[in-house]
């Protein structure tokens, strides 16, 4: 495992797995975009892709005979020592909704890293979201805290996104 050095944040960590082909399983991420503004949210990252993969020969021509191929994108949101609201998420879970409307998304991934530990009515608003194209997770970077939606798009970013493994946790926090 890399380790992160001190100039290293866990968002840097998380975005170079994911450039590495950290979601290829599930998703191919192509484009990769830091500090994306969207009205008055801005994304940490901003990832787009697709989940039929370019794998070689064999696995290249599985994948454009039989795999579907949807648009996907990942958002990460980086609140450093700020406290992490439930308003803040909302209006974050509102404007990637609208981006998923408006793209033509099949899912998308929405990422919280904060310095902070969470309070409960985030991990409680978190861990109860249950809409089907939209995966939510939070992770504290200073108790190891993380957190999933109760969807299969969210708990796919604690198995497919490695997160626990980027914050240095093994352990997922329920309500």
């Amino acid at each position: 495992m890399k380790s992160s050095t001190p100039s290293e944040s866990a968002v840097d960590l998380f975005e170079s797995r994911l450039i590495r082909g950290g979601t290829r399983l599930i998703a191919d991420l192509t484009e990769f975009f830091r500090d994306y503004r969207v009205d008055d949210t801005t994304f940490t990252i901003y990832a787009k892709g697709a989940t039929r993969n370019k794998g070689f020969l064999l696995s290249r021509f599985l994948a454009w005979t039989v795999l579907p191929n949807y648009s996907v994108s990942l958002f990460c949101v980086d609140e450093g020592s700020a406290l992490l609201t439930t308003e803040k998420v909302r209006k974050s879970v509102d404007t990637v909704a609208r981006i998923i409307k408006d793209e033509d998304l099949k899912w998308a991934w929405l990422v919280f890293f904060s310095d902070r530990d969470f309070p409960p009515p985030i991990v409680s608003f978190i861990s109860r979201y249950d809409k089907r194209e939209l995966g939510l997770a939070a992770a504290s970077t200073s108790s190891r805290q993380v957190v999933l939606s109760n969807n299969q798009v969210g708990r796919s970013i604690g198995k497919q996104l490695k997160l626990r493994k980027t914050i240095g946790s093994n352990r997922t926090w329920k309500n």
